[in-house]
């Protein structure tokens, strides 16, 4: 059953597309199938699968070990698959909220991939790269506010990590010498490697192991 997951995951995976310049690498995808409608585990939103229209939804989590402006970042993909195999809609996250980016464009890149669009720096998702012009800080949250929120510490992890005002300034110049960076707005495919696609049981302690082992690292620089 576990391998039969990972296989679906990997068939219906979205197609994610990067600035040209992006700075920050994707560094595991989180998965979860849902087949009736149940609570998020990764998002708080509950997933509705309405049965007459699709088999089950596929929810994706990517983690990014830093956001342009704080360590720590997780953007999300629903991709809801038919009876026939064929995807039906899908939605994507943007700063806590979400959006139907089937609605937008009606159409999956070789017949399961969805195409998602993943904002400079941020990693929010839209289904069209011009649509991140919409943000008036879009080229300023990659260069002169890089770094600002520091540690960012999710609910699931309150109590499991844990910071102070040190910690935000060392990550907040980790950022900014590392990965600021001009925007161009110009988008490429990057295709997601099959070996970071992780269950959604595992992927959470897995990023909590990251973070505390990179925060440790900079703290004995």
């Amino acid at each position: 059953m576990e391998e039969r997951e990972r296989q679906l995951a990997l068939r219906y995976a979205p197609h994610v597309y990067f600035d040209k310049n992006e700075t920050i690498p994707l560094a595991l995808v989180g998965y979860d199938i849902h087949r009736g409608t149940r609570r998020s585990r990764f998002f708080r939103r509950t997933l509705a699968v309405d049965l007459e229209k699709a088999e089950f939804v596929i929810e994706y989590a990517y983690y990014f070990d830093y956001d342009i402006q704080h360590m720590y970042d997780l953007e999300h993909v629903w991709v809801w698959v038919g009876h026939d195999g064929q995807v039906v809609d899908a939605e994507c996250s943007s700063h806590g909220q979400y959006v139907n980016c089937w609605r937008y464009r009606p159409q999956a890149e070789d017949g399961t991939h969805v195409a998602v669009y993943c904002q400079p720096g941020k990693h929010a998702f839209f289904p069209d790269g011009k649509l991140f012009l919409l943000f008036s800080n879009v080229y300023e949250t990659c260069t002169k506010l890089a770094g600002i929120d520091g540690l960012l510490i999710a609910p699931f992890f309150q109590g499991r990590i844990t910071k102070d005002s040190y910690t935000d300034y060392v990550v907040c110049q980790h950022i900014r010498k590392t990965y600021s960076f001009q925007p161009s707005l110009e988008f490429v495919y990057q295709p997601t490697p099959e070996d970071i696609f992780l269950p959604v049981e595992t992927l959470l302690p897995r990023i909590e192991g990251r973070l505390n082992a990179m925060l440790g690292q900079l703290h004995l620089q």
